[in-house]
């Protein structure tokens, strides 16, 4: 959730004419990788701390978290009930890259990202408890996640549409994302108030976590980049298609609009 809201924040930088922000950066051609990329170091190192308040961008170091659920393979019922991500501001951004003749572009992150709050969490399906002695797992407290090395891409689709209004605007496709991460350093949690059955078991169940992250995290990961996607696309419809496209874009996209 917090990688997408900082692909988002950067969309709409770029996207809204009327920022001062926009008005100092350097414009990049379509397929300029490099520039692009540059300018998404830029945002999100400038503005992650402070958002746009002007244009109700908020910050996005540290991001406020409100009940975000994930059910993960009907195994684990997973809320964050409160809390905030940290990590946006020194975000790597390794490459941007876009193909508009393919109507395709992705960019690809490296963060290190640290999430905390109170959290609620309930199991008991027969895996969890065949792996805790016949008992089921729940928890009602506060907890931290660390993640080292966290590298994502998102891959975007899109169209190239000319309006009612005479502009052209890019109009993105969220049926057609991808996403793929992978932890390239590692990945540790803290919790408190976490049962297993009726006995308080938090460093038991953290502990098994820390022993055996990467293999829990390869079966069930992908429920939270499924949700950090639909953030994204929330976002970009809001914002990267309600500017046209000449205000980001040296290039003029005529030959690419869509009939």
């Amino acid at each position: 959730m917090f990688l997408k809201n900082s692909v988002c924040l950067v969309v709409a930088v770029l996207a809204v004419c009327e920022s001062a922000f926009v008005d100092t950066l350097n414009k990049c051609k379509i397929n300029d990788g490099d520039c692009q990329k540059d300018m998404f170091q830029t945002v999100i190192r400038d503005i992650a701390k402070t958002g746009v308040p002007e244009l109700d961008i908020p910050k996005l170091d540290p991001i406020a978290l409100q009940n975000v659920s994930v059910a993960i393979l009907n195994v684990i019922d997973i809320t964050l009930v409160e809390g905030t991500a940290k990590g946006i501001k020194d975000c790597t951004v390794n490459k941007f890259e876009t193909k508009i003749e393919d109507k395709h572009a992705f960019v690809e992150l490296t963060c290190d990202i640290s999430i905390k709050g109170r959290y609620k969490i309930f199991s008991s399906s027969p895996m969890v408890k065949s792996f805790f002695g016949g008992e089921s797992v729940h928890g009602d407290g506060n907890g931290k996640v660390k993640i080292e090395k966290l590298f994502i891409r998102f891959d975007f689709y899109f169209l190239v549409q000319r309006r009612d209004d005479g502009e052209i605007y890019i109009t993105c496709r969220p049926e057609k994302t991808t996403s793929k991460f992978d932890i390239k350093g590692r990945m540790r949690i803290t919790a408190d108030k976490l049962f297993v059955g009726n006995k308080e078991s938090s460093q038991l169940v953290t502990g098994l976590f820390n022993e055996n992250w990467r293999a829990l995290m390869t079966s069930f990961g992908k429920p939270f980049m499924d949700k950090a996607t639909v953030f994204v696309y929330d976002f970009l419809h809001k914002f990267f298609g309600s500017v046209p496209a000449k205000y980001y874009i040296l290039d003029d996209l005529s030959p690419y609009v869509s009939e």
